[in-house]
């Protein structure tokens, strides 16, 4: 008996690229422990590190920039975050007791102020000075809307809290926190934001919508400089009108887009964020997205929000998480198989970066221009060099612009230029000036386009 077996043709090439798959990450933007190139870069920026419902009166353990940490609110209302192991037998704070003023060590008592004082050295002789000789590791910490942000870096280059405009829009937006861990490098979660294309494939045409139908379409993708940071517009024709989506990107990690579940269909004027998102390291090999959902009156046409599914690994739009079952997953992949499933720590020269990847190129590019800055001695700009409140572009506009005959992608880019030049027009106004300004003009630049 004779079996013949045919051998497959073709161009396979894996044997040949094994050596491409054996190269190693980029560890100046990838490593973030203490004293890394990298790590240096994010300590002089101010972070979300937690969800303030998170805290209760028991201290919360948590590792943020390779670091292990312990996170708590005394009695009198104040955060400290701490160095994780008490500073006299290594006993771990976690297990410490929350005081009217500071934290506890529950093995021999010293107390810890939120700054890291020691307050009190229980045992020792009254003349001892070992309270005074000691130092312990603690954070600066502020509270804002149900997040508790820390900065890293040396006390004498602390910068301003970055109060943003999306921050504070009124008893008409509820900012819901969320939290979500991310079993992955920082930087991979994060380009995700500077990347619009994906959200025609992996969001629409790949599983069903995920968020809106329109997103299926392809956007002209056009990127524009601050003085500090980016945003960008991804337009798309949608029947007589121009729908543009702007997404701020403002580094080392913080981005903002568009409601997440817009009308294209209907005319919009600088519509506000549906999303503030940091992505802040865990360690080299993790993160957490930890960000605020908007939940603005008018800004959900489809009753599809819903506030009371965001909060510790959870979020109301869907691919966010790893709460699926993992055949689901398969079958309908989001965000989370994205960048968790480029691996642990991508390697960026396996990648082959194509035009519809220039945010992510230049994303890479300003992070490492400043990371050498730094190295040189040179001061890191911050979001507050923009003004304060930090004024943001985030969100959706819709206009009636009628379809060229000739080429109707340039009509549409012209038009995110017209329209980014008048948001950033915007910027000498602050409050409602500022946001008469900009509708207004967008309806004049609307009304005046040529038919």
């Amino acid at each position: 008996m004779s079996i013949d077996v045919e051998v497959p043709s073709g161009n396979f090439k894996g044997y040949n690229l094994n050596t491409r798959m054996q190269q190693q990450p980029d560890d100046e933007l990838t490593k973030i422990g203490p004293g890394t190139p990298c790590g240096e870069y994010l300590r002089r920026y101010w972070h979300p590190i937690a969800m303030t419902e998170q805290i209760t009166d028991l201290p919360l353990r948590i590792r943020r920039f390779g670091e292990d940490l312990v996170l708590f609110k005394d009695k009198s209302g104040e955060y400290g975050c701490l160095h994780l192991h008490c500073s006299h037998r290594n006993t771990s704070l976690e297990f410490g007791i929350v005081e009217q003023k500071g934290l506890r060590c529950c093995y021999h008592g010293w107390l810890y102020d939120v700054d890291g004082t020691i307050l009190e050295t229980p045992g020792e002789p009254e003349a001892s000075k070992i309270r005074h000789n000691v130092s312990h590791g603690a954070y600066p910490t502020i509270e804002f809307s149900g997040l508790v942000f820390a900065y890293f870096g040396p006390i004498e280059e602390m910068p301003a809290f970055p109060l943003l405009d999306h921050m504070d829009l009124g008893p008409q937006d509820e900012m819901v926190p969320f939290l979500i861990p991310n079993p992955c490098n920082w930087l991979q979660t994060f380009e995700n934001s500077f990347d619009p294309h994906h959200t025609v494939h992996l969001h629409t045409r790949v599983s069903g919508a995920q968020f809106t139908d329109e997103f299926a379409v392809h956007p002209e993708f056009e990127i524009f400089e601050r003085p500090y940071g980016y945003f960008y517009t991804n337009a798309r024709r949608i029947g007589d009108k121009v729908w543009m989506r702007f997404h701020d990107h403002i580094p080392p990690n913080l981005s903002q887009n568009g409601s997440m579940f817009p009308d294209a269909k209907k005319n919009a004027y600088f519509l506000k964020a549906g999303l503030t998102r940091w992505v802040v390291p865990v360690d080299d090999e993790s993160n957490i997205t930890i960000a605020w959902r908007h939940f603005i009156d008018g800004y959900d046409p489809f009753g599809f929000g819903d506030k009371s599914k965001c909060g510790y690994n959870a979020v109301d739009f869907y691919g966010q998480t790893d709460e699926l079952e993992y055949e689901e997953r398969q079958r309908k992949p989001g965000d989370f198989e994205a960048w968790v499933g480029q691996g642990t720590v991508s390697v960026h020269k396996a990648e082959n970066l194509g035009e519809t990847d220039k945010g992510v190129a230049m994303g890479r590019r300003h992070h490492r221009e400043q990371i050498r800055a730094l190295q040189n001695g040179e001061r890191l700009p911050q979001p507050t060099d923009l003004g304060l409140p930090v004024p943001l572009y985030g969100g959706d506009s819709v206009l009636t612009i009628p379809k060229s005959n000739d080429d109707d992608s340039k009509t549409v880019r012209e038009v995110c230029h017209r329209v980014a030049a008048i948001y950033m027009e915007g910027d000498k106004y602050k409050g409602e000036e500022r946001e008469d300004f900009i509708v207004s003009s967008l309806k004049k630049l609307e009304e005046s386009w040529p038919n």
